[in-house]
């Protein structure tokens, strides 16, 4: 079989080193060209074209794996549609080389699912039971094979780019968190990125299990069509109820004992615990994983307290859903940061929780937009609206806005490449300019 790797990337990368491994004829392909990208394929020891478009394909290709960054609508993956040659995500391909035998629990949503993966590991992890995660925000899944084979169990993030070239992967378990608009630069719509974010059902028959949230539309309105053991959490018995992490029926723990807080992340909990329980762990081992489980960096993450006010790092929330739950978790006043680089969103989903705020603070090339729509639809006549050119002097404004008790809110609500190379990295400096401005009391980015 000829495979076209289409994007080097580290998915593209481990893609192709994967099928090299496995002896397969390898070609690699990206419409860039650099000199990075030429000592990339000269190391790989394949042949490789650089800068191309749909030409390429006349090599005659059996399938083409192509990187998560790609949209569908580039020309050489519409070209491959039109000739009939398959395309398959990095995260397809690895399924197909670990073979049918392996158990798997597969997370994807808008929002929560790097959280709510890292929540089921931690239960596993407590119940030492032996499993390897992989997926979108953790590691190519074709880079740990051996791993993953060795372990027997793959907890997997994936996300609607990774299923939208991905057929029938009968999962153990899936779950779909939540669906909101988001990567709308990428799906050519709303519907398809719904529709895409569902086939983490494909496949699945009845001994298998599918957990979907009663206050997601998307997911709620897929049951009645779902091959699997379905589970609605925030439904029946399995929810917070009474003050505690119910699941079916039985108490995991009160949310005062646990060590995050908001209702997101409690719902994150439930799906982990759901999940978990189907792959064997029982109650009390849930519970111990869950009393020990602490939120990865840059979600919801106190990062400074300083003069009374409390700095919060959410970068990680990248979408306007996302910054609606931030906001509903506190109480207490909020200074919001928000902004970046563009995805074409909608913040209406904002307009309810923005009378828990002071001041907004809009920055970034996404800044201008989201501060006319504020302004639109009255968002000035409650809270200060301000317009920052960047991080830097938006965390500026937002340190002489504060007031003693209130929460500066880093919760940009779109992804961060105008400014950053990643969310983490857009966190790392929101806490370094926090440090400097309260060291320098408060001259930084003026």
């Amino acid at each position: 079989m000829k495979t076209l790797v289409y994007g080097l990337g580290e998915s593209g990368l481990a893609a192709a080193r994967a099928l090299l491994e496995e002896d397969e004829v390898v070609f690699v392909a990206d419409s860039n060209d650099s000199g990075q990208l030429r000592n990339t394929v000269s190391k790989l020891g394949v042949e490789g074209r650089l800068g191309t478009g749909p030409e390429v394909l006349g090599e005659d290709f059996d399938r083409i794996v192509a990187s998560p960054g790609i949209r569908p609508r580039d020309a050489v993956l519409t070209a491959a549609e039109r000739t009939g040659v398959p395309v398959l995500s990095e995260v397809a391909l690895g399924l197909d080389l670990l073979g049918p035998d392996l158990r798997v629990a597969a997370i994807t949503g808008t929002n929560g699912k790097t959280t709510a993966v890292d929540m089921l590991r931690a239960i596993l992890a407590a119940s030492e039971v032996p499993h390897a995660v992989a997926g979108n925000s953790w590691r190519a899944l074709t880079g740990c094979l051996d791993e993953v084979r060795e372990a027997g169990l793959l907890l997997l993030e994936v996300s609607s780019f990774q299923l939208h070239y991905m057929e029938d992967p009968g999962f153990n378990v899936a779950a779909l968190l939540n669906t909101r608009p988001d990567h709308l630069n990428w799906h050519a719509s709303f519907e398809e990125y719904a529709a895409d974010k569902l086939r983490i059902f494909d496949g699945q028959g009845p001994g298998d299990l599918a957990l979907v949230s009663t206050g997601d539309p998307v997911g709620r309105g897929a049951t009645g069509r779902l091959a699997a053991e379905t589970l609605v959490v925030g439904e029946g018995e399995t929810g917070v109820l009474g003050g505690s992490l119910v699941l079916r029926g039985r108490r995991i723990a009160d949310v005062g004992e646990l060590p995050f807080v908001g209702p997101h992340n409690y719902e994150n909990a439930l799906f982990a615990a759901a999940a978990a329980e189907r792959l064997g762990i029982g109650l009390d081992g849930i519970r111990e994983g869950l009393l020990g489980y602490r939120l990865k960096p840059h979600r919801m993450q106190v990062v400074s307290e300083h003069g009374g006010v409390t700095y919060v790092d959410d970068s990680k929330a990248t979408n306007p859903a996302s910054v609606a739950a931030a906001l509903a978790s506190f109480e207490e006043p909020v200074v919001l940061i928000l902004g970046g680089s563009e995805k074409e969103t909608d913040f209406a989903e904002l307009l309810p929780y923005i009378e828990r705020c002071r001041a907004v603070i809009c920055q970034g090339e996404a800044g201008p937009r989201i501060h006319e729509f504020l302004e639109e639809k009255g968002a000035g006549m409650d809270v200060f609206l301000f317009l920052e050119p960047d991080l830097a002097t938006a965390v500026t404004r937002a340190y002489k806005v504060a007031h003693s008790g209130d929460v500066v809110l880093l919760s940009p609500g779109c992804a961060s490449f105008d400014q950053f190379a990643g969310y983490a990295l857009r966190g790392e400096a929101f806490a370094g300019l926090v440090a400097e401005l309260a060291r320098a009391g408060g001259r930084v980015g003026r």
